[in-house]
């Protein structure tokens, strides 16, 4: 069965490779995921299963609500370094022409990813009540320690592959905050970074590929997905001098937060000429593809500190179904007819406040899989529900060696399962096309570790 690959990588030959369409299996399997969205970003986001994301004020509050960065005045330098191993499984269940396999295991890749995160306070320095703190966050990430810092595949698979968890790309964003914009009310706007891409390839070639006569341009565009995100601290905004709601809730915070999809696509333009075979003006080929599709999320958070404990509630919508327009224009994909559902995701987390130095927390999410689709044309995406569970704690050291100031580290660990979910596999050159030559169980499971060092200014 013929299958069709487009690769990108930041070199000439890259680029040259990105024309070919390839009729051998590959290994490397492409998603559309990203660390922030899959795992969380730093230890608090991936041990609470993201349930505290609306709510924590570090440098990382910039990417899922840039709002949370006026809940503390403290300024910190971060850095990450996360861990992933996933093992993603296809099984057969049998069919007509089914795929020879050594196993079930479709993906165990490792994800390795490094980021840096700063966060400052730039203005507001009076602590009267009407004062409007501001503060500034950038964000900095990318995976495997800097080896593979722009991947890029869009794959067609005859033996499946799933729609997540395959691709971490260099990741960039930046924003800031205004605490009291009205009283109780802190607002913040963020944006990141994701790039465009074409390329034009003109070239002579003979029938072993060896070319001449080659012109090769590259044009990178950068474009900003942005995010806005409001804190609400409801005692300040309705109530006066004295407390006003009932049940103990003085303490209660509301987060509201939106981020725009994103995405990172490629179009590549080429022709080439092959004397005595193909004459001018030569064989054209034109790809168009995504990759690193990220959903817009709409959501909100309520935070209720009881004594030493906190307890979050978060949910959040994810419009996963706009992706249904991107892949019809997909040149890989488009023939597949993808679908794609809204999700409504949950979580919920505790953080516990052993004493001033240490803190434990964890959390837990439910998310259905967006993908509609049990079949999809030569593609043959695999998605299933899953259950994330994460634990984590900080240790605050009020003055570290050396750098003689506050220096929190932490550790987190979190583990995703993946429920089982029956897809057929199909190929437009299967001798039963349309009929499935293949019926496969997906599930999985994907482990985390992520610890970061923070010092605090």
């Amino acid at each position: 069965m013929a299958r069709k690959t487009l690769r990108l990588l930041p070199t000439t030959f890259g680029f040259l490779t990105t024309v070919i369409v390839c009729t051998q299996p590959d290994s490397a399997l492409a998603g559309v995921s990203d660390a922030a969205s899959t795992y969380g970003l730093g230890p608090v986001n991936a041990g609470s299963a993201q349930a505290f994301s609306a709510f924590e004020p570090g440098a990382w509050a910039v990417y899922y609500n840039p709002a949370a960065m006026a809940r503390s005045p403290e300024g910190e330098l971060t850095v990450v370094a996360q861990y992933g191993e996933q093992e993603l499984r296809a099984e057969s269940l049998g069919g007509s022409d089914p795929v020879a396999r050594e196993n079930d295991v479709l993906s165990d890749t490792k994800s390795e990813l490094l980021l840096l995160g700063i966060k400052t306070r730039i203005g507001g320095a009076s602590e009267r009540d009407n004062s409007r703190p501001m503060y500034l966050g950038i964000n900095v990430g990318v995976d495997q320690y800097t080896s593979n810092m722009l991947p890029f595949q869009a794959n067609t698979a005859e033996q499946g592959q799933f729609l997540r968890y395959e691709s971490q790309p260099l990741y960039l964003a930046f924003g800031g905050a205004v605490g009291n914009l009205i009283r109780g009310v802190d607002a913040g706007f963020s944006a990141r970074l994701t790039l465009s891409a074409k390329a034009r390839l003109n070239a002579v070639s003979d029938l072993a590929g060896n070319t001449d006569s080659e012109q090769l341009s590259l044009e990178a565009k950068p474009s900003l997905s942005p995010a806005v995100g409001l804190n609400i601290r409801p005692s300040e905004l309705f109530c006066t001098s004295s407390s006003c709601l009932p049940f103990g809730l003085d303490g209660l915070e509301v987060a509201l937060f939106w981020r725009d999809e994103s995405n990172y696509d490629v179009d590549v333009d080429a022709n080439v000429v092959i004397p005595g075979v193909v004459s001018d003006p030569g064989l054209q080929l034109a790809l168009s593809t995504v990759d690193t599709y990220q959903p817009a999320v709409f959501g909100g958070s309520l935070l209720l500190p009881l004594g030493k404990f906190e307890f979050v509630a978060s949910v959040e919508q994810q419009k996963w179904s706009e992706l249904e327009d991107k892949f019809a224009r997909d040149t890989v994909r488009n023939q597949a007819d993808l679908r794609f559902d809204d999700v409504l995701v949950p979580r919920l987390g505790a953080r516990f406040r052993w004493s001033d130095q240490l803190s434990l927390y964890g959390g837990v999410a439910i998310e259905d899989s967006p993908l509609k689709s049990s079949r999809s044309q030569d593609v043959n995406f695999l998605d299933s529900d899953k259950m994330v569970l994460g634990v984590g704690g900080d240790l605050r050291l009020k003055s570290a060696p050396i750098i003689n100031a506050p220096l929190v580290l932490s550790l987190a660990y979190q583990y995703q399962k993946l429920d089982s979910n029956e897809f057929e596999l199909t190929s437009i050159n299967s001798p039963n096309d349309p009929a499935p030559y293949e019926t496969v169980s997906a599930d999985g499971e994907i482990q985390v570790i992520s610890v970061s060092a923070s010092v605090k200014f």
